[in-house]
């Protein structure tokens, strides 16, 4: 296993960890809005580097990007004013699991969204966008997990 970012040491005020495994990207961080972009290209670097189809890799990004700004807009701050969360991404036979992990344990709720609103429309978009998804209490939060089945990707991973 090979640690691609550790920033305790640099950083007091940022905290994030990656770690990567043959066909698996593990991170942990603080989930603030300058960082998003940051994740993604993490993310989008994996799906290359793994030959994940553009279709696949856009609907995964999409997903994970979305996932991530529901920890930061829903989840409440800890009593540092962070939002911590984990996000495990992999190959798995058939396509790409994603799983968020954060320290709410409040299931993420449906709610019809409005036509001309910003937002309220996550929940749609995951379902969307994911083959199958499934939400897991955890005893320190929730795990919200996606699927996307990608063309190929049958064989042992």
């Amino acid at each position: 296993m090979e640690v691609l970012a550790d920033t305790h040491e640099r950083d007091a005020s940022v905290r994030a960890m990656s770690r990567i495994v043959d066909g698996q990207l593990d991170m942990t961080f603080d989930v603030r809005a300058d960082d998003l972009g940051s994740v993604r290209a993490i993310v989008q670097a994996h799906l290359t580097w793994w030959r994940i189809d553009s279709e696949s890799s856009f609907r995964m990004l999409t997903v994970v990007n979305e996932l991530l700004t529901n920890v930061m807009q829903h989840t409440p701050a800890d009593d540092d004013g962070h939002r911590m969360a984990s996000l495990l991404l992999q190959r798995v036979p058939g396509g790409i699991a994603a799983v968020v992990r954060d320290q709410d344990p409040r299931p993420p709720v449906y709610v019809a969204p409005n036509l001309i609103a910003e937002d309220g429309r996550g929940l749609m978009l995951l379902r969307a966008l994911a083959d199958e998804t499934s939400v897991t209490a955890t005893t320190a939060g929730k795990d919200i997990w996606a699927f996307i089945v990608t063309p190929g990707t049958s064989e042992h991973i």
